[in-house]
């Protein structure tokens, strides 16, 4: 998630390129939080290897047979450094059961984008490196999918038919049914999706009742978000009400949010076309350039760390998924008690961006029937109560498990509402071209914020490059 995370972005999803500190305070670009430089590549090989190990369920693997002590598995698994000594100590339980080995890898890079993870995905593979898999973000789909490095996973998914329908049942049907309109590819199914990241706003809880700010309800509108970025702004020198992306913004994390609670959207509904300079996303741009007019915000283009500055009482609200809660420099109990979590304001409808991940398998892989036993142990109820959110920052998908009082008192409260959100979700995959299209977009509504540009001239530039770029045969 989000987080999750865009193609530029600085994601995740769903990561952000800003710094490569463990705490990163914004994740700007992005739906999610992966390995920095806090913990090196080196150091994860070497000392993580026995212990992050992974393995799929007790039963056969897909496509008959089962795995034996021998399997070996390099996937490319995104941990944060917080939550690193939890992941592979739960991991490793699942190794002694098995006998299937995960050699990690580590996907960062030193720009920690989406779009740089995919290039260094696909540098390993052209590479000839031996890798099995790696968690892709849903916005990187498609890229791997059409450039058939992929094995379709459907004589798979029919042999452990039950297990699989059994999972499906536990996922949000809306998000499900847009997963795979939206992720078909000559109707094969190369992604289970294991994870998810919603656009919601965390706000300091402590300091908006100390401020006699009301608390936002879940229908809490732009007009109430305004008025609660104004007061906060004014309460105190160098406080500031929102965060913007920084140093630049994402469209998963700064324009999908506001142009969908709009009733607008980028892209049609089946993301085929731009529909950039429609009215209501003019407005959106428009309604968000006044938050930087009135200094309500951080100031676009330069240097922010939001989680930091959220921590220490300095901003009233920041929008993410549930990402933020392996990089704000607080213990979880002092996040639990300083935060909580809202749906994002809406001026005409409810809406977000929802994007996922999960674990494809690479086409050259040697042993296809334990990674689709690793595949098949991320949908298990077994995995999604463990480290999900560990692994990337990501929501577990199994609602079962995401709505549970068992896993709800582990972070702070409205994190249920990550969870609610997906009833009126839009699911954002990768377009053709997407990696452009998603820097376009990014950079047209950097223009807008500045004042480079105005939302009207914004929006028609960015429908004419968005329209051009989807056309680009690459």
């Amino acid at each position: 998630k989000e987080g999750k995370l865009v193609m530029n972005r600085k994601p995740a999803g769903r990561r952000s390129g800003q710094t490569n500190q463990p705490e990163v305070g914004w994740r700007g670009m992005g739906r999610r939080d992966f390995l920095s430089a806090g913990v090196k590549a080196a150091a994860l090989a070497g000392a993580a290897g026995p212990l992050l190990a992974a393995c799929g369920s007790s039963g056969g693997g897909g496509g008959g047979g089962g795995s034996t002590a021998d399997d070996v598995l390099n996937i490319g698994l995104p941990v944060t450094p917080k939550d690193f000594a939890q992941t592979t100590k739960y991991l490793a339980a699942f190794t002694k059961q098995s006998g299937i080995t995960v050699k990690p890898f580590t996907t960062n890079t030193a720009t920690n984008t989406w779009v740089s993870v995919f290039q260094e995905v696909s540098t390993r593979l052209a590479g000839g490196e031996a890798i099995d898999s790696a968690y892709i973000a849903t916005e990187g789909m498609q890229l791997f999918e059409k450039r058939g490095v992929l094995e379709p996973l459907d004589s798979y998914i029919a042999t452990d038919q039950s297990a699989v329908s059994s999972f499906y049942s536990d996922v949000s049907p809306n998000m499900l049914a847009n997963f795979r309109k939206l992720d078909d590819l000559g109707g094969k199914t190369y992604f289970i999706p294991i994870g998810y990241n919603v656009m919601s706003v965390w706000y300091n809880r402590k300091l908006f009742k100390s401020l006699g700010i009301a608390e936002p309800a879940p229908d809490w509108t732009w007009d109430d978000f305004g008025k609660a970025a104004a007061k906060f702004t004014a309460s105190a020198s160098g406080r500031l009400g929102f965060a913007i992306g920084a140093p630049v913004p994402g469209p998963f994390t700064d324009v999908y949010p506001w142009v969908l609670t709009n009733g607008g959207g980028i892209l049609n509904s089946d993301q085929t076309k731009c529909t950039a300079d429609m009215p209501a996303n003019i407005e959106a741009a428009t309604f968000v350039r006044s938050l930087v007019t009135k200094k309500l915000v951080n100031q676009p283009g330069g240097s922010y760390n939001a989680f930091n500055e959220a921590a220490v009482g300095k901003l009233g609200m920041f929008g993410a998924g549930i990402w933020p809660n392996t990089s704000i420099p607080l213990t979880q109990a002092q996040i639990n008690d300083t935060f909580n979590i809202v749906p994002w304001p809406r001026q005409t409808a409810s809406g977000t961006p929802v994007g996922v991940g999960g674990f494809p398998m690479f086409r050259q892989t040697r042993n296809k029937k334990a990674l689709w036993e690793f595949i098949k142990f991320t949908i298990s109820e077994e995995f999604q109560h463990g480290p999900v959110v560990n692994f990337g920052g990501d929501m577990p998908i199994r609602q079962s498990v995401a709505r549970s009082a068992e896993f709800l008192k582990n972070f702070p409260p409205g994190t249920e509402n990550f969870s609610n959100e997906l009833a009126y979700s839009t699911m954002i995959v990768g377009v053709p071209n997407g990696s452009a299209v998603e820097s376009e977009i990014s950079t047209v509504w950097e223009q807008i914020l500045t004042g480079a540009a105005t939302p009207a001239a914004g929006m028609k530039t960015m429908q004419a490059s968005v329209t051009q770029l989807m056309a680009q045969q690459v």
